[in-house]
């Protein structure tokens, strides 16, 4: 910086200039204002000398480089040299969220030694949702967001399938899911929940509860009429096509008209699955045309003639059956069996006792023994045995 003047050195440049004051008198006005002017000259160079020290200054500091004159930019700085790139979340935070007291050798790298509880950097931990894992965060998630993971090791993971696929933690049991105690991989596999195969060891039934049509596969449109029978009545727990619709048993037929289906209401037309209509030249699930048997009722129920394993004649009911108008299950209650029956199912529906106990009629009937009154029972006149006030359908024993 170019030194500056000082009042003495002007005094003694304004002393030469005046000169003693023994000098002539006749000189001394022309002396005072040439000393002013030499005055006037010399605060004009130290003016000068400022104005040029100070601009001296300024195309100093213009001359420093561009890197000590500002802050250093964020986008002039390539964090990955640092061997950590900065995408996603961590793109946008400020330096110090991470480096503490302008610390940057040893900032932790690895997920949780930041989002932990009780780290330095304090960032968002685990919650207490958070499914049950030994895996690195970056396993499963990436810096853009928490949510959703990207991946899941389930090779990794700790528990049953529950304890995290319950709904909180991750994807649980939908509403439309099929009743089960069953842990998750006892049907899906940790690739997908589709395709899942139902194991039905175990269940023996309740099989509605789950084919309904909306958690499985439920009944077609053209199932038979079943009026709520069971369907391991006739199909198996173990394969579901065990009944593929072309034998239908003895047990299933039982089921079916024990659970009140006419025959007639399958039979007539045959319009169901697996059925197969009668035609004018061969017999089949419905009941055949005059064309093809003459002699074959047009109407009335099947069970009047025919039992529930076979429609061959061999089959056919005894023509001295005790008349009757209900299912053969009614009181056949054991399946092939037709010589067994119940005593109480035989009276359900009856409104004529004689029709069957009348002395006449009484020892008539096949594969059955009947009792009639007694030659010395007290005189009825014409009432009927269940008009008598002494019996009753529901309770046969004498005296009533």
């Amino acid at each position: 910086m170019p030194a500056l003047p000082f009042d003495g050195d002007v005094q003694r440049r304004s002393s030469s200039v005046t000169g003693p004051v023994s000098m002539c008198s006749t000189n001394t006005q022309a002396d005072t204002v040439s000393g002013a002017r030499a005055h006037e000259r010399a605060l004009k160079r130290l003016a000068r000398r400022i104005a040029s020290a100070w601009l001296a200054v300024v195309l100093a500091l213009a001359l420093v480089p561009a890197a000590h004159a500002v802050p250093l930019q964020r986008t002039q700085f390539d964090h990955l040299t640092t061997g950590f790139e900065l995408v996603g979340q961590h793109r946008d935070l400020p330096c110090e969220a991470c480096h503490f007291n302008a610390v940057f050798k040893g900032t932790p790298r690895d997920c949780a030694a930041c989002h932990g509880v009780g780290t330095t950097v304090r960032a968002t931990a685990k919650p207490a949702t958070h499914i049950l894992s030994t895996q690195r965060c970056d396993a499963c998630h990436t810096p853009i967001a928490w949510k959703p993971a990207v991946t899941f090791d389930h090779t990794q993971a700790l528990g049953s399938c529950s304890s995290c696929h319950n709904g909180v933690q991750a994807q649980g049991k939908g509403a439309t899911h099929i009743d089960t105690n069953l842990e998750c991989d006892a049907c899906h596999s940790t690739i997908g929940w589709a395709g899942a195969v139902f194991r039905h060891t175990g269940v023996t039934s309740g099989c509605a509860r789950c084919h309904d049509g909306v958690k499985s596969t439920g009944m077609p449109a053209n199932h038979i009429p079943t009026n709520g029978a069971p369907c391991e009545s006739c199909h198996s727990t173990t394969n579901f096509t065990t009944f593929a619709g072309t034998v239908m048993g003895l047990t299933a037929h039982q089921a079916v008209i024990g659970a009140g289906v006419a025959c007639n209401a399958c039979h007539e037309t045959a319009p169901y699955l697996g059925m197969k209509p009668s035609t004018a030249t061969a017999a089949a699930d419905s009941r055949p045309s005059a064309a093809l048997d003459k002699n074959h009722p047009l109407t009335g129920d099947c069970g009047q003639c025919h039992d529930t394993s076979t429609f061959a004649n061999s089959a056919l009911r005894p023509a001295n059956h005790i008349p009757t108008n209900g299912q053969c299950v009614q009181c056949h209650t054991t399946a092939g069996n037709y010589a067994l029956y119940s005593v109480t199912a035989t009276h359900q529906g009856v409104t004529s006792c004689l029709g069957c106990h009348g002395p006449t009629v009484a020892g008539t009937f096949a594969n059955i023994k009947i009792t009639t009154q007694p030659g010395n029972h007290i005189p009825t006149g014409n009432l009927d045995c269940n008009g008598s006030g002494c019996h009753s359908t529901s309770n046969v024993s004498t005296g009533g």
